[in-house]
């Protein structure tokens, strides 16, 4: 058995694209990587799966459990994590992927930290993720990979006949909390919403990291990436939809989706096992014909380049994500290695 070159970390990796992405990791990667896959719940039956998945693998691979509705519980992974890389125990991440998600329309919730889960789970929780793992990045390539989705495009074509608001932004502590004006909204249009406006705030996440990481040496190295994987229906993020979309509509969708597939193999409906393919090309392909060589802030709708919106690429309001998140936090700038040396305004 070689010895791994890097570690790949994936988050939500008991759901229908976290397990197709271990599945073609454990076949066609593994032989160089070794993996650190997450879940919420080691017991739970999909965890189960992931484990008869992860059996070829060709090196060790580690199941974790990572709870993103706990900030603590993000900071002690990562500390397991930062330790296990400084002692040679785990090679240095190659690649981490964001994939876990979460979308409700049946009731607005917030998490243990007192934050509105949807925004916690898919925005905040990955941003202390990431920022607390640089120092664990592999030292000559390393890829962030977020799994996004075209809601976060309000003028995106296949966005325009969803309910979304033109313009998404608000005052951070705004998307942090429910708001009088949300509870008039039903929940169906309310969660669509919210679950769109935290992938927004994922990629201007991405533009502001990876400006941030160019300008530290030792993290230059890192690439930033979006990957849309498409719909989906074998994922998990629709668990709390009504039964009609859990049980037929959603059988009916599995079987259809291969077809559709055939006829338009990056269209709107897509396989889990296509949605891997496209997010580990976009971790570990090196010169290749879609990422290039260095990829810096690249989206991918699959495997197809694209421009993220608009007010994604918005820098001030970037910034005013970045500097409200990391209050959120309370990030240092002794944790993560884009403090370290680089003077007291750099967070």
């Amino acid at each position: 058995m070689e010895k791994p070159q890097g570690t790949l970390i994936v988050t939500g990796a008991a759901g229908g694209i976290g397990r197709a992405i271990a599945e073609r990791f454990a076949a066609d990667f593994s032989d160089k990587y070794t993996g650190v896959f997450t879940v919420r719940n080691t017991r739970q039956p999909n965890t189960q799966l992931l484990r008869k998945t992860l059996i070829k693998a060709r090196n060790p691979i580690t199941i974790s459990l990572l709870e993103l509705t706990s900030l603590s519980n993000i900071r002690s992974f990562a500390s397991e994590i930062n330790t296990r890389v400084s002692t040679g125990s785990l090679p240095p991440i190659t690649a981490l992927v964001l994939n876990a998600g979460y979308m409700s329309k049946r009731s607005q919730s917030l998490t243990s930290d007192g934050y509105e889960t949807t925004f916690q789970v898919n925005y905040l929780s990955n941003f202390l993720l990431v920022l607390l793992l640089l120092q664990s990045m592999h030292p000559l390539h390393a890829h962030v990979v977020f799994v996004t989705s075209w809601t976060h495009d309000p003028y995106d074509p296949h966005s325009r006949a969803l309910p979304l608001e033109r313009q998404m932004w608000r005052p951070v502590p705004d998307l942090a909390a429910p708001s009088h004006q949300e509870k008039k909204l039903g929940m169906t249009t309310l969660g669509l919403r919210r679950y769109a406006e935290s992938k927004l705030w994922g990629m201007m996440f991405m533009h502001k990291l990876q400006s941030r990481v160019n300008a530290v040496p030792a993290l230059r190295h890192i690439s930033a990436l979006a990957v849309d994987p498409g719909c989906v229906f074998s994922t998990d993020i629709m668990r709390e939809q009504p039964w009609i979309w859990r049980r037929p509509l959603r059988r009916f969708l599995m079987i259809a989706t291969p077809i559709v597939l055939w006829l338009a193999p990056n269209g709107a409906l897509r396989t889990a096992g296509k949605a891997a393919r496209d997010i580990l090309n976009a971790c570990f392909e090196v010169d290749g014909p879609v990422a290039g060589s260095w990829p810096r802030c690249l989206y991918l709708n699959g495997d197809v380049r694209k421009v993220s919106s608009v007010e994604s690429r918005d820098e001030v309001k970037q910034k005013e994500l970045w500097e409200g998140s990391l209050k959120l936090v309370k990030l240092l700038e002794m944790d993560t290695a884009l403090g370290f040396g680089m003077g007291p305004n750099l967070l």
